[in-house]
């Protein structure tokens, strides 16, 4: 992997790297929306919903199209879906779960 490639891997993975903004990606697979319903949908405030789509959209990972007075989220592509299966498999495969699991086995170690 080239520098520049790295350098926008860590930009995308930390954009992602946040529950809440891997919830609004996993959302938005499923199709474009309003961050008024991503929001109802998640159960969000609308502005921190906002700011989340910000994160993701300087990113790469989400476009925004107007429409009308609003705008429209969408995930740019389906790799990002491909991304979060292998990650989802990664974990799956080696047992690796949640933070609060991992900080319990460490203490029972």
């Amino acid at each position: 992997m080239d520098r520049r490639v790295r350098e926008r891997a860590g930009v995308l993975f930390a954009a992602m790297g946040h529950p809440t903004r891997l919830r609004i990606v996993e959302l938005l697979l499923e199709g474009e929306r309003t961050v008024n319903e991503i929001a109802a949908a998640l159960e969000l405030p609308q502005s921190g919903t906002s700011q989340h789509l910000a994160v993701l959209t300087r990113a790469g990972v989400l476009a925004a199209q107007p429409r009308g007075t609003a705008r429209l989220y969408r995930v740019r592509g389906p790799r990002i879906g491909r991304i979060l299966a292998l990650i989802e498999e990664f974990c799956a495969v080696h047992s690796l779960y949640g933070a609060e699991e991992e900080e319990e086995t460490l203490h029972t170690l």
